[in-house]
């Protein structure tokens, strides 16, 4: 799960009730749990505005994807009635994506984190009440060190229905989430190069997996049916999955991108290092949607892939070391570059891994992400020392006189209840 900070704002109507309703239709998504809920804020009206705001945040878990998460907060929106008409002007509700997890992404429809977080204290300081350890990531603080001293007039009005009142709703109901995966937000996350669903539906067993890269070659060497093979990968990831375009022309890439990107919300659009590959990267950027730039192998094209908005960028170390060129090194200068500009907000992800040395190396470099082909994964996983040691722990077991565990435990448990 990821855990996210949403800001909501009212300035017309009842707007602590349509405040508190926001907060109960996002805790009544199965994929989403609220957390915290700071107080309500009072605040001056902004831009065209005429009406004196009251504004909020309330900072969630969400197996959503940022851009599953952004469509919740409009259907949010549209259930209590906000009608889109002048910009800045009064509305119903606002709900809007401030923090999600470390992501620092830019687009059109989505741009995390929110662009004007740090210039408003009617935004800042409800958020830094309920997630004052989150670290923004393009200024690299928490929020309690970049909170303002002074509320600009705002004054604490009343309170948002807390999580402990809304478990105890009559409405409410335990969630079983389908996908209890860890955060892992602090590490190298771990993609597999695939379209085989049974190599990934053992290694997401495994509790180490983050997504799944795809392309028509994979799939096809599957022999299953390209669209239903990637909303199935999406369905048992639910996390990022790239679906590659397979048109050569801006438009078509655009066209196709847009349409894969409605199977899930988990899809990545993957498309390759050309121009009309970074024409399209723009557009489909600028329509909130993911995209992964493959075939990159110089750290320029990199630069030109997260000029264009791209999410991903993914250099071939592989390929670049059978023309005996050193392709880790091309991870550590992507990974530098971007370094020096964390506004790109583009995540290095290392493919064409070819033996478990690469994804040492890379991980070493400080690349985001690995993906990583099925048969390298299983290699990280065995070690002749390992299975040696352990052949040795269970014969050594083995000559205890009792040695059913389970047995051992359980009468030892009954033993001390009573």
């Amino acid at each position: 799960m990821t855990e996210a900070l949403i800001g909501l704002g009212s300035s017309i109507g009842d707007r602590a009730r349509w405040l508190q309703l926001a907060v109960r239709i996002l805790d009544a998504d199965p994929a989403t749990e609220v957390i915290a809920c700071s107080k309500t804020w009072a605040n001056q009206p902004i831009g065209a505005a005429l009406g004196r705001f009251l504004n909020a945040a309330v900072r969630v878990r969400t197996h959503r994807s940022a851009r599953g998460l952004l469509s919740l907060c409009q259907q949010v929106e549209d259930r209590i009635g906000r009608r889109r008409a002048r910009r800045w002007g009064d509305r119903t509700v606002d709900v809007d994506i401030l923090l999600y997890g470390n992501m620092n992404r830019r687009g059109r429809d989505l741009s995390v984190p929110h662009p004007q977080m740090l210039n408003r204290p009617f935004v800042l300081i409800p958020a830094t009440e309920v997630a004052s350890t989150m670290v923004h990531p393009v200024a690299g603080q928490t929020l309690a060190q970049l909170k303002p001293f002074d509320a600009a007039g705002m004054v604490a009005t009343g309170l948002l229905p807390q999580p402990v009142a809304l478990r105890r709703s009559a409405k409410y109901k335990p969630r079983a989430f389908s996908n209890p995966t860890p955060d892992r937000e602090n590490g190298m996350k771990i993609f597999i190069d695939t379209a085989n669903i049974d190599e990934i539906r053992e290694a997401h067993a495994w509790g180490i997996l983050d997504g799944v890269t795809t392309n028509p070659s994979l799939i096809a060497r599957e022999g299953g049916d390209f669209i239903q093979t990637i909303a199935d990968i999406c369905e048992l990831v639910r996390g990022p999955v790239s679906a590659e375009t397979v048109s050569q022309d801006a438009e078509g890439m655009i066209k196709e991108g847009r349409l894969l990107a409605q199977i899930s919300e988990h899809v990545v659009v993957k498309v390759p290092l050309t121009n009309a590959g970074l024409t399209a990267t723009r557009a489909l950027a600028d329509d909130g949607i993911d995209v992964n730039v493959t075939l990159i192998f110089q750290a320029a094209q990199a630069l030109m892939a997260a000029k264009a908005g791209a999410a991903y960028v993914s250099p071939f170390l592989g390929r670049l070391d059978d023309i005996a060129t050193d392709g880790v090194q091309l991870i550590e200068e992507i990974v530098t570059m971007f370094g020096n500009y964390p506004e790109l907000g583009t995540e290095v992800l290392s493919a064409s891994i070819r033996h478990p040395l690469h994804v040492s190396q890379v991980a070493l470099a400080g690349s985001d992400v690995a993906t990583i082909p099925y048969k390298v994964l299983s290699k990280l996983v065995n070690h002749p020392l390992t299975e040696s040691g352990n052949a040795r722990f269970l014969a050594d077991w083995d000559t205890v006189p009792n040695n059913d565990i389970v047995g051992q435990v359980t009468a030892w448990l009954e033993k001390n209840r009573s």
